[in-house]
């Protein structure tokens, strides 16, 4: 079964096609809100561009290798995204956009467009949330799992701790793992890892057992700043 957690309506319409934007060293998941600090004059272009469209924007990740193809078209990026809306827009007076952009859903890259335009565009296959019929694992207790190792983890997150466990309570199993994926900080290999596989099972199991290595090597997994900081091109 595939969640599709109100998609339906926001991405009604979408042509299949939007504008990448790489970051590097940056990984972002759906239903995760993120400022961004738009100064290149490409990604002004993209930015501007948007705004008069659908204001989707396809947000990658480099993989290594890209410092000396960075101001190129052929700089390498992996192939799973997350499809994202930019929900407030403030452009500064030289040029410069803040914009803050929030996750809708998991995409892959199925082709990159020849396109006129200084920024990249690429087609896309979206990938919802996959639930199996036979969960091969037990749902409820693994959300309580993955809390309890959240806090040992993170010490920090037990301050307030009835507060976030009403705040989670109704949220589906695949949105809180994806939320707690950005809360805290991750490598870029452990986050794209979480952030292409769909299956909610198995994407739970990866982020349980990088929440348990962590304590084994006994370290603390810093929580990110919330409001998180801007990004920038």
């Amino acid at each position: 079964m595939n969640d599709l957690s109100g998609l339906t309506g926001e991405l009604a319409g979408f042509s299949g096609v939007a504008p990448l934007f790489p970051l590097p060293d940056f990984v972002m998941f759906p239903q995760v809100t993120q400022p961004l600090h738009i100064f290149e004059s490409r990604y002004r272009e993209m930015v501007a561009d948007v705004l008069r469209g659908d204001r989707l924007i396809a947000l990658g990740t480099l993989k290594p290798g890209w410092e000396s193809l960075y101001e190129t078209k052929s700089a390498p990026v992996w192939t799973d995204i997350c499809l994202g809306r930019v929900m407030v827009d403030k452009q500064q007076e030289d040029g410069r956009y803040l914009i803050l952009l929030r996750g809708l859903c998991r995409a892959r890259i199925k082709a990159e467009r020849l396109a006129k335009t200084s920024y990249r565009q690429v087609e896309l296959q979206l990938q919802f949330d996959h639930y199996p019929a036979e969960a091969a694992i037990l749902r409820d207790r693994r959300r309580l799992e993955l809390l309890e190792n959240l806090v040992s983890a993170a010490p920090g997150f037990d301050a307030n701790r009835e507060a976030t466990d009403s705040a989670i309570r109704d949220l589906p199993l695949g949105v809180l793992c994806d939320l707690i994926a950005s809360t805290v900080k991750l490598s870029s290999e452990q986050s794209m890892s979480l952030l292409r596989e769909a299956n909610v099972d198995l994407r739970t199991d990866l982020l349980l057992e990088i929440l348990r290595a962590r304590q084994r090597e006994g370290g603390e997994l810093p929580p990110r700043r919330y409001p998180p900081e801007f990004s920038e091109n």
